[in-house]
């Protein structure tokens, strides 16, 4: 990729001291080292037809094609060197690098764990560990080519004031180092722009400034937030700007713009003979620079650095941004955006292969966690110069991906939804006793509110420097609240459990069923009264499944409950029980153990007894005068009669199998007579109601006892068998609308 050239002029070079050389390879390693890449190769390529496994030969052959961004050539000869038993780890990793850009990561895993010590290896088994990581914000970006792209080198491309793109080419090939340099055989760069129409098209293709474009080298180049001035690399060949090697260095030159024409050029301080300066970028608020350079006390290769804006006007030191960002690969390509955010590109960090496009928030002018952008913004191929729009919106990169030769093009971002980089922490939201996961519960993270999936969890990505709040307020649990940082855990991905504990009170259960179904029934209307007051203190309507809660939160353990409780359903019997209940422990009061909650729908054959639990009716031993106990549950039958005005029924009496059959059945008949009677007394039609004794004709079970057959039931299944029913016979209308 023909963009290093700008910065690799420093490393890897010659790896080999071999004492004993012969006059034909001194010649060809001073092309080397002189950096005549273009030149060099065909001679050692010509030197490996006779000795082809000449280690010397290959390791600078590899680092030619390396410079020159020919992978295929890197491969065939840094594999070829590792196969010699006689590569360094320097080679090594670059023969790893290569693979992974060729997409070979499982080779390129071998080859790195080779590398017990390097730092690039370490990060690069990190990067293919978690390869398919890098795709999981890719929908996040469309990317296109731009129509301004030439067939020689574009790249570097920024937006001007949203008027024009403004970006830096060759046009007719590139060199870094002379008009036509042995490192490429390419020529100069110069800086470019096209305007930016009203339809968000671009025009054509001009120089930009004529000041700004030399004879040498130009670019890239950054612009403040008004445009005004100008921060570029250029390299002018000066033969006093000669450092000691006898190569000239890459500087930065900051200039002004007016009425249209560069004023003011002038290196910054930061520049040497000795070392390289480039890729400029400044700030938002115009107050810090950040660059590429290759000068001492840095991580090794080029380094991002950065220096402030004095009160004077003048730039103050360089500072080295730290171990956090830079590598001992290379760090180059900053840009910045007015979000604190800074863009670089890297070949040292974890990435997919080539160099790769990194973000990481700078504050209080100390860097971040470093992220990699991922796919499609990323490839195994060199990506480079990410220059976001002030809006966030858009953005420039530049990249050799079409090919993965020295041809760089400039491709056009469309973000498409904002990508929040940080630590992905799952929730996991469990009850707290039974362990069990949670749904359906709404969990608050600042302000942002979510809702736990069916597995009760759901990922939420934790930005670094900022804390969080987690909050749960449910009905049915204690309020939780906890915090959240990135620094919660060691690893980018973690799981937080959030165990609720269920509050600490008490509450009422209860589900309202069919009768004759057993099937829950919707919309009940239930109605709890004291029962000394008679006040209606809470009224509910069943849910889907015909279940309802009550939280008693005004209730404690050793208080005593003593309701009424009224079931009604259009259609359905009304059901009026008391409920009475001495709280002993906290927790859910579960009222169907404790009453019979079912209700019958009025149709005819169904027992009224049944439907609303009317209790036995007793007579005095050897009477048939109807007692008050008796009364109270006739009493229920006249009320359903006057709710239902269209309801016939038949009063059944039955008795037990002991005794004379032809007695019980008078006694029975009589009974149900007197019954009958009662409720016609109370308002009830006679035509309306029957009374009649079945004696023992119709036991419930097998306790018969006639003739010699003696009984051997025990006493309850006898008192089964004496009961009297309600069968409705007929009903005609339709009862009062309770609902």
């Amino acid at each position: 990729m023909r963009i290093l050239i700008l910065v690799f002029i420093f490393a890897f070079l010659g790896g080999f001291k071999i004492s004993a050389q012969s006059a034909s390879l001194r010649s060809i390693n001073k092309l080397y080292y002189a950096k005549l890449y273009s030149q060099a190769i065909p001679k050692y390529l010509a030197m490996l037809k006779k000795d082809s496994m000449n280690a010397e030969v290959l390791a600078n052959l590899a680092d030619c094609y390396r410079l020159t961004n020919n992978i295929n050539g890197q491969l065939v000869s840094y594999g070829r060197l590792v196969q010699s038993g006689k590569a360094e780890e320097i080679h090594k990793v670059s023969y790893g690098k290569a693979l992974m850009t060729a997409g070979r990561y499982e080779e390129a895993k071998k080859i790195f764990e080779d590398c017990k010590t390097d730092k690039v290896a370490e990060a690069s088994l990190k990067a293919i560990a978690k390869l398919g990581k890098f795709s999981k914000d890719a929908d996040a970006y469309k990317i296109d080519t731009v129509n301004f792209n030439t067939k020689y080198n574009d790249f570097s491309a920024v937006n001007l004031l949203n008027e024009k793109v403004v970006f830096t080419s060759n046009d007719t090939k590139t060199s870094w180092i002379t008009k036509r340099h042995g490192w490429t055989d390419n020529q100069f760069c110069d800086i470019y722009s096209v305007a930016i129409t009203s339809e968000g098209k671009y025009g054509e293709k001009k120089t930009y400034l004529k000041e700004l474009n030399s004879k040498f080298n130009d670019g890239p180049i950054c612009f403040s937030v008004d445009g005004k001035t100008v921060f570029f690399t250029r390299n002018s060949f000066d033969k006093k700007g000669k450092s000691i090697d006898g190569s000239q260095k890459l500087k930065i030159f900051q200039a002004n713009i007016e009425a249209g024409k560069l004023t003011n050029i002038m290196p910054l301080k930061v520049n040497s003979n000795e070392f390289n300066c480039a890729h400029p970028a400044v700030s938002y608020d115009g107050k810090t620079l950040f660059f590429s350079s290759d000068m001492g006390g840095g991580q090794g290769g080029m380094d991002i650095w950065y220096c402030k804006l004095g009160a004077d006007g003048a730039w103050g030191s360089p500072i080295n941004l730290g171990d956090k960002i830079n590598t001992s690969g290379h760090e180059v390509f900053p840009t910045t955006a007015n979000d604190g955010v800074l863009y670089f590109a890297s070949n040292g960090n974890e990435g997919l292969g080539g160099l790769d496009i990194y973000e990481v928030k700078i504050k209080e002018d100390k860097p971040g966690k470093v992220y990699n952008m991922g796919k499609p913004v990323n490839t195994e191929f060199d990506d480079f110069s990410y220059s976001i729009y002030a809006d966030g919106k858009k953005a420039f990169l530049s990249s050799n991906r079409q090919n993965g030769s020295m041809d760089d093009d400039i491709y056009a971002v469309d973000i498409l939804r904002k990508v929040v980089r940080g630590k992905t922490c799952t929730i996991d939201v469990k009850d707290k006793e039974s362990k069990e996961s949670l749904k359906d519960l709404l969990i608050t993270i600042n302000k942002d509110t979510i809702k736990v999936n069916e597995e009760g969890k759901f990922q939420y990505v934790l930005e670094e420097d900022i804390s969080y709040t987690l909050t749960v307020i449910n009905e049915k649990y204690e309020d939780y609240s906890d915090t959240l940082s990135t620094k919660s855990s060691n690893e980018d991905e973690f799981v937080k459990t959030v165990d609720l504990a269920k509050k600490s009170s008490i509450s009422l259960f209860a589900g309202i069923y069919d009768a004759k179904t057993g099937e829950g029934i919707e919309n009940v209307k239930i109605t709890f009264k004291d029962a000394v007051s008679d006040s209606v203190f809470y009224m509910v309507k069943t849910e889907k499944n015909g279940e309802y809660r009550k939280l008693l939160s005004d209730k404690k353990v050793g208080d005593k409950l003593n309701y009424k409780v009224i079931i009604e359903k259009d259609k359905y019997l009304t059901k009026t029980v008391d409920f009475k209940f001495d709280i002993t422990k906290e927790g859910e009061i579960q009222l169907n153990e404790l009453l019979n909650l079912t209700i019958g729908k009025v149709e005819v054959g169904m027992d009224l007894a049944k439907m609303i639990d009317i209790k036995p009716i007793y007579f005095d031993l050897g009477k048939n005068t109807i007692r008050k106990d008796a009364a109270e549950e006739l009493n229920k039958i006249v009320a359903i009669m006057k709710e239902f005005p269209g309801m016939e029924i038949e009063l059944g009496s039955h008795t037990d199998c002991r005794g004379a059959a032809a007695a019980n059945l008078k006694l029975s008949d009589t009974r149900a007579k007197v019954s009958a009677a009662y409720i016609v007394k109370n308002g009830i039609d006679v035509k309306r109601v029957k009374g009649k004794g079945y004696g023992e004709s119709r036991l419930l079970n097998d306790c018969a006892c006639e003739g010699k057959v003696k009984p051997t039931c025990p006493e309850a299944d006898h008192a089964k068998n004496r009961r009297t029913e309600f069968i409705i016979l007929k009903i005609t209308g339709s009862s009062t609308d309770t609902d």
